[in-house]
This record gives C-alpha cells, sequence and structure tokens, in this order.
C-alpha cells in the first residue's frame, strides 16, 4: 500500500507512526515537506521529497487574509506533489497530513478514493489567542478568527481528524468533535524513563551553545527549564525571574535552559531586537551565582534526557495553549514538576505528589515556592506520566483508525 505523509516539519508528530508504517515491505511511505535537510534525518523504510511554493503571498493582499492565501499556496504545493508521484505510479491509499497550514486542503480533490486522515493541534478563540499577540484588540482579534478559515475547510475536507489531547478537541466547534479522534503523539517511556542512579554520578550535558561540555555534580542542585522559544507564551520571563531568584539564595544551584532564543508562537520582546532573554536578563541586572545560569540552545536528544532525569525541579509553565512535549517527557522522566494552573495542564501527571502548582501571575508566590520546592526536593522516584501518553497506546490507536478507516473506505 502507498502511503503519504505530510507535514511541514518532519518528522514531528509523525515521526513514530511514519517508522512503524516504513518498517514493513507491503507499504511504500513517502514523507512530502517543507525541510530542505529531512534527507539528512533518514528514517528507514520512508522515502523524503520536498515541498516547495511557487511564491509568497502578495503584499497587496488584506492581512486578515494572508494566512489563508499563504495555505492556499501551501496547498498547491501539495497537490504539485502528489501529481509527480501519481505520474511515477504511486497511488496512495492512504495520506496522513498535519493541518491547519493549508497542505491538506486540496487532498480530496487529487485523491478522492484515498483515505485522508488529518492531524489537527488548535482552533482560534478569542479566549486563548491573545496570549500569542502583545495588543489584542478587534483588529487583531478579527484577524486571527479568519486564521481559522484553512482549518475549518481541512477539517470538512478529510476523512477523520486527529488531535493530541482532549484539551485541544475542546478548542474546536461542537458540531466537528465527531469528525475528531483523540490520539496522542506518544512519549517512548523505553527512552524516556527514570534513572534513580543518576543523582550519584557527575553527568556532562552538551548543547550547541555550549562551549564545554557543562558538569552537574552529585553535590548539585538541578532546576531545569526546556522550550522551543524563549516567549511570554511558555512563561519564559517569569521563569527566568525566579531562576535569579534561587541562585541567590541556593548556593549550590545550577539552572539549565534548554532551548533556543526565540519566538516559536507568541511574540518579539519590544526592546532587545525582541529577545525575551536578553531583555530579562538586562532588568535583573547583575545577580548573585549568575555564573550558574546555563543556555545550552538545542541538546543531542540522550542529554536532553539526562537533563531531565537529573533535574530536582523542571519548570513547566504555558498560557492555554497546545502543550509541550517537553511536560510530558519530563514527567516520563519522573523529575518533579513546578507547573502552572492551566485547563492545557490537567489529566497529564497520575502522581500529583510529584507536582507543585503555582500561579503564573503571582510572582512572589511563584519565586518562593520554586525556592522550597528545590530545597525541599526529596528523592527520584517513578515517572508519574499517565500511560495514556505511551508511545505504544499511541501507536495501537492509529493503527486501529487506519484499518478502521481503510475498511470502511473500501
Amino acid at each position: 500500500m502507498d502511503i503519504v505523509f505530510i507535514h511541514g516539519n518532519y518528522p514531528a508528530q509523525f515521526r513514530h507512526l511514519a517508522a512503524a508504517l516504513g518498517s514493513t515491505e507491503a507499504h511504500r511511505v513517502i514523507f512530502l515537506t517543507d525541510r530542505v535537510d529531512a534527507a539528512s534525518q533518514p528514517i528507514q523504510g520512508v522515502e523524503t521529497r520536498q515541498l516547495a511554493m511557487h511564491r509568497m503571498p502578495c503584499e497587496s493582499t488584506h492581512h486578515y487574509l494572508v494566512a489563508t492565501e499563504e495555505a492556499v499556496l501551501k496547498g498547491q504545493s501539495v497537490l504539485r506533489a502528489l501529481h509527480e508521484l501519481l505520474q511515477e505510479g504511486v497511488i496512495p491509499r492512504l495520506v496522513i497530513s498535519h493541518a491547519g497550514t493549508g497542505l491538506g486542503l486540496f487532498v480530496k480533490d487529487l485523491l478522492p478514493k484515498a483515505v485522508h486522515i488529518g492531524l489537527f493541534e488548535w482552533f482560534f478563540k478569542p479566549e486563548t489567542a491573545r496570549w500569542l499577540l502583545p495588543n489584542f484588540e478587534l483588529n487583531e482579534q478579527l484577524q486571527t478568527r479568519m486564521r481559522n478559515l484553512p482549518i475549518l475547510d481541512e477539517l470538512n475536507s478529510c476523512d477523520v481528524g486527529v488531535v493530541p489531547t482532549t484539551w485541544q478537541k475542546q478548542q474546536f466547534p461542537k458540531e466537528f468533535h465527531h469528525k475528531l479522534q483523540v490520539i496522542f503523539d506518544g512519549i517512548d517511556m523505553n527512552f524516556f524513563k527514570p534513572e534513580p542512579s543518576i543523582d550519584q554520578t557527575t553527568i556532562n550535558l552538551e548543547g550547541e551553545e555550549l562551549t564545554a561540555p557543562l558538569q552537574i555534580k552529585p553535590s548539585n542542585l538541578l532546576l531545569s527549564y526546556a522550550t522551543r522559544g524563549m516567549e511570554t507564551l511558555r512563561g519564559f520571563p517569569e521563569f527566568l525571574a525566579a531562576a535569579a531568584r534561587a541562585l541567590s539564595e541556593i548556593p549550590n544551584l545550577q539552572v539549565v535552559i534548554a532551548g533556543r532564543d526565540r519566538r516559536a508562537y507568541s511574540y518579539d520582546a519590544p526592546s532587545h531586537a525582541g529577545s525575551w532573554k536578553s531583555k530579562i536578563l538586562e532588568e535583573l541586572g547583575d545577580f548573585p551565582g549568575q555564573d550558574r545560569l546555563h543556555f545550552t540552545g538545542l541538546m543531542p536528544y540522550e542529554h536532553y534526557k539526562q537533563l531531565l532525569q537529573r533535574s530536582n525541579l523542571h519548570c513547566y509553565f504555558t498560557r492555554p495553549y497546545v502543550t509541550s512535549w517537553s511536560l510530558f517527557e519530563a514527567a516520563a522522566c519522573g523529575a518533579r514538576l513546578c507547573v502552572n494552573q492551566s485547563p492545557a495542564t490537567e489529566n497529564i501527571v497520575e502522581n500529583s505528589e510529584l507536582v507543585t502548582w503555582v500561579n503564573l501571575d503571582n510572582k512572589t508566590t511563584l519565586n518562593n515556592t520554586i525556592v522550597r520546592a528545590l530545597q525541599n526536593h526529596g528523592n527520584k522516584q517513578r515517572s508519574s506520566l499517565k500511560t495514556d501518553f505511551a508511545l505504544t497506546n499511541s501507536l495501537a490507536q492509529w493503527q486501529n483508525l487506519i484499518n478502521h478507516c481503510l475498511t470502511h473506505n473500501s
């Protein structure tokens, strides 16, 4: 069976599913992506092809519709790639696309007999979209709402939609809930798992911004934070201020921030070339223990796992939005967690004793709570991630869904 995956950011959420489907000679699996370097990260049994838009949205396009025009252009790039596959004799019976940016808009027009499953992450609503923009007046509200146009069309045209969590499903209009199945991306709990003995050894962490491996000794306490972008949506300004306070009060504390100085979802800082990292550090000025604050950049996966396993307290903050993998991965590694209360972070951890819940908007309480949690960190314990989020469970759910769709589409 010919299977096509479509995602702008290869392999992203489809890494394990594509590998599983590509592991048998019964399938030919092709992955269409915007990534120019996709071939440098091969997955056995999976071919990669690059997508390319023939132009960008016009400057004259109404600003409410720029995202819609870009979605159409992305959809056209997929059409061209699928047409080339058909010319080569590939006849996709199953297409799985990442939805929301237009990649799946026209799949069924060209391949009406194929099963098309869309992976949907978000639907924009005023009460949550306000965290994505520095100002959210009526103009911004209308512009953001119009971003739902391609999302709704993709949801209407696909055979079935998948959303990672119940919380994300709740963002979509109720009239579409019957078409959405909840299947989480899946955490590999054979990889992300507790390592109790790691506290008794010195570990050397590597990262793209470290000039030499960072030593974390058994005598150190470790506060960790991991992020795709250092931004307000993920509570980065609040964390950095709290970390400075903790470094000032705990002499043996090391703070490690994994991730790049960029904005993945929300807005730039109003100064410092948009960098919240630079802005907050300047506001904090010199503080005791500043030399124990480490920005690693992106980390090799093995070192990232060791960071979570060794962490005495891992902070995960977010405004109501898509929940990051780092929270699930840290919970799987048995890290003690400090998490702000939000509907996006509920029902993930099964052992509430390992979680310290905080209010992101009460800075005094937040800072004091982090210091106390570090001082009373206790011993490492078992994984606290609910087994619902395990990769094995996710792959089984995907296989059941695919089999059901293929059976009822034959």
